[in-house]
């Protein structure tokens, strides 16, 4: 596995010259290890039912990799975060953490970032899966029939291409491995951009193929075609085959599996209290927590990361209330005095760990788009209420304007309500049975939009996106209208929070023209990214634990 490239190289070569010593003056097969009563990789992939236990661990390593590790050396932050903040959707809203994508001249190879995804990667979905396709190979695996075999190799490959494309447009030329690896190794190198994303490609390819095409035929939670086919489409896009990408989307959309939610459902209309009697309407429903799986009526999911609350191996949901929440509880209103305490129907205690910016909170809520759904108060909560009653402005509105009101970035601004949930202490904001959307049905229609607008064909990419735009009761938008901004906006408007902005940013080139631009400018604090932001940002500098250990991988330009 590739984490055995971070092992102490001096204990290596102290171990390979004792075996070799050892070796001189005995017989080799006495080091031939035949494991009886222990799992190892030559004795544990018996039949289809453990194959699939190996997949299981998988899909845990999938929910660390996309939402569940946080930092021990950060306070907490949420790595998850880093795919978001740093954009033009999104920045911090803590003014004491200037690393955390707001100073980039603090971004360099031992941030914890690039270490970050770098090692998930290596360490666990890219080393686990080559294991398994491996395993799967080896003459003897009782498989019923060759789709059996298939079905187990598909789920393995979705992830080992998820994971290379992240990283390949995160970092550029990444090291590709493809084989199980039984020995220690320090000569990897990097392979072109175009030789992952080939790979990714033929993943995907085989996923789609193999992977169950109906999700009844699935468990939650359990990867189907149209999961593969979302990624693949993406995929498409970025390697300019619209033809391709259209195909794809199609697939779903008209697979008669999935529609758009335009009625609402579930079984908790008030979202646990947060809510007033009559409050909410559909979009904030596909979010809240028992909403997002088919067993919850959501029908329009196409893959859920599934969470189990203090069972071993099952782990607890994002937190996203605490981190996309201001911290209110710190509000100073202009009186002097503590504005607001905390309470359960407004989240509990979040602390800003990020703040939209202004292109999102208002940039692209104006004109036609002001009396859009998802700019409703049920999906933004733009309107704050003084609630400390020992202040005499109890019960009044806060006005983010007000003369001696401290601090509108990170202890007031409008909050996505998208991640939302029941917490489990008032004073963390936890939300641990939150299930998150990784894939839905309506980003199958932007990506399938971008694709006809690539074609030049605007009247077809207008019709998919008014898929949206009618379910959100906005105006229809004009062939005329769209363009590359236009569909990174509408993105935004459905999928902020769980769309990974930077890897879409990247993808199309736009990461550093569109953060320069509409990063936020707060002369204090936030005009630093204005100042130090880079086009070689685009890319996570390697981390440099990985170029200690193996010195032939050579750093992304512009990082020392």
């Amino acid at each position: 596995m590739m984490k055995i490239i971070y092992r102490n190289t001096l204990k290596k070569v102290t171990l390979v010259l004792f075996l070799s010593w050892i070796g001189s003056g005995c017989n080799p097969d006495i080091l031939k290890e035949t494991p009886k009563d222990f799992f190892s990789t030559e004795n544990a992939f018996t039949d289809a039912k453990t194959f699939q236990l190996a997949v299981n661990t998988l899909y845990s390593d999938a929910r660390n990799f996309i939402f569940n590790d946080n930092g021990s050396d950060n306070g907490g932050y949420p790595y998850r975060e880093y795919l978001r903040i740093g954009t033009d959707v999104a920045s911090v809203g803590q003014k004491h953490r200037p690393y955390l994508m707001v100073d980039f001249s603090l971004f360099n190879a031992t941030h914890e970032a690039a270490r970050y995804f770098w090692d998930k990667a290596y360490q666990t979905l890219i080393p686990r899966a080559n294991t398994i396709i491996a395993r799967a190979e080896v003459p003897g695996v009782p498989w019923k029939d060759e789709a059996e075999k298939n079905k187990i190799i598909a789920q393995v490959r979705f992830f080992r291409a998820y994971a290379y494309y992240t990283i390949a447009n995160l970092y550029g030329d990444v090291p590709l491995i493809t084989d199980e690896i039984l020995t220690p190794q320090f000569d990897f190198t990097r392979s072109s951009k175009e030789d992952i994303l080939a790979l990714v490609r033929q993943d995907l390819e085989f996923a789609s193929q193999h992977l169950p095409s109906n999700p009844a035929q699935a468990a939650e939670g359990q990867l189907t075609s149209a999961a593969a086919d979302m990624l693949l489409s993406t995929l498409y896009l970025q390697l300019k085959m619209p033809d391709e990408a259209i195909a794809a989307t199609t697939r779903i959309i008209d697979s008669g599996h999935y529609k758009l939610m335009t009625e609402r459902f579930g079984s908790d209309p008030t979202h646990d209290g947060h809510f007033p009697a009559g409050g909410g309407d559909v979009f904030s429903d596909l979010f809240w927590e028992n909403n997002a799986n088919r067993s919850g009526g959501n029908m329009e999911s196409i893959w859920v990361i599934q969470t189990a609350n203090r069972v071993p191996g099952g782990a607890a949901g994002a937190s996203l209330s605490r981190t996309w929440g201001p911290y209110y509880g710190n509000l100073i209103a202009p009186n002097g005095k503590q504005g607001m305490t905390l309470a359960d129907s407004l989240g509990g205690r979040p602390v800003g760990y990020v703040r939209t910016t202004n292109y999102f909170n208002y940039d692209i809520w104006a004109g036609d788009n002001r009396n859009d759904m998802r700019n409703s108060p049920w999906n933004i909560k733009r309107d704050w209420y003084y609630n400390n009653k020992s202040n005499p402005l109890y019960g009044q509105k806060v006005d983010f304007k007000a003369p001696g009101l401290i601090d509108t970035i990170q202890f007031i601004y409008p909050m996505v309500r998208k991640g939302e949930g029941v917490i489990e202490s008032i004073n963390s904001s936890s939300t641990p049975d939150y299930k998150f959307i990784v894939y839905r049905l309506a980003e199958a229609y932007l990506i399938r939009a971008e694709a006809h607008w690539m074609k030049g064909d605007l009247a077809a990419a207008a019709l998919d996106i008014n898929q949206l735009r009618s379910r959100a009761k906005a105006k229809p938008v004009t062939p005329a209208q769209i363009n590359i901004a236009y569909i990174l906006d509408e993105r935004a408007r459905e999928l902020i929070i769980e769309e990974p902005r930077r890897i879409t940013l990247n993808r199309l080139g736009l990461w550093y023209e569109r953060t320069k631009q509409y990063s936020m400018d707060e002369p204090a604090f936030f005009h630093l990214t204005k100042k130090s932001i880079r086009p070689h940002h685009a890319l996570f500098p390697v981390p440099q634990t990985a170029l200690d250990a193996t010195p032939g991988l050579g750093q992304n330009e512009g990082y020392q």
